[in-house]
């Protein structure tokens, strides 16, 4: 049978002692209220937990600028496994993820300085764009080991350079500039500037010479 109790003003319900534990059994008990929790801790034993709520704050209650830990997040219980993370990390200012590790690294990030180690997953697309360094710094493509730079496609386009680069200790350049007379207009900086000459001018000139 329903039972209903009304009360005016504040209800208390006390332990004798700050051990004890009150216990409510029943198959649903439904608050129409707010609830306010205000103890340290807040354990939640159901197989799944259903929030309307579309945000969630975490961290309230902040005084001063940023997080007082420098990170707040969700942490997922891995049982023997290492756990995984998802926090912001106030130091940095961004998102980062522990993907069972234990190290944070950056998500989405617009700008690989921040990836000490990146590693593609597939073919890199520039879309039509360019890769430009900065500050008139080269760009080295060094294959590790053995390993050889192979350039597929129909023709590898060379710009003409207004004048001889200087020579680089270890290194042999070949450059484009306007081409001579019967030349290539391919120019290497051994033993010159020297160009490159065409099959037919090295014909030419083994008649001569």
């Amino acid at each position: 049978m329903a039972t209903h109790k009304r009360i005016s003003k504040d209800y208390n319900i006390t332990t004798v002692d700050d051990t004890g534990t009150i216990t409510l059994t029943s198959s649903a008990v439904n608050i129409t209220g707010n609830l306010v929790v205000a103890g340290t801790t807040t354990t939640v034993n159901s197989t799944d937990t259903n929030i309307k709520d579309r945000l969630i704050e975490l961290n309230s209650g902040q005084t001063g600028t940023g997080v007082t830990g420098n990170i707040s997040g969700i942490t997922i219980d891995r049982g023997s496994s290492n756990p995984a993370r998802l926090v912001y990390v106030e130091s940095r200012d961004r998102w980062e993820l522990d993907a069972g590790d234990g190290n944070l690294a950056v998500i989405g990030s617009s700008d690989v300085v921040n990836d000490t180690s990146p590693q593609l997953g597939g073919d890199l697309d520039v879309n039509g764009n360019s890769i430009v360094s900065a500050s008139n710094g080269n760009i080295v493509i060094a294959p590790n080991g053995t390993g050889i730079l192979r350039i597929d496609g129909t023709a590898v386009r060379l710009q003409n350079e207004g004048s001889d680069p200087s020579a680089e200790s270890g290194f042999n350049l070949l450059y484009a500039k306007t081409a001579g007379s019967g030349g290539s207009g391919l120019f290497t900086t051994v033993g010159g500037p020297d160009e490159l000459v065409t099959k037919s001018k090295a014909i030419v000139f083994g008649i001569i010479f």
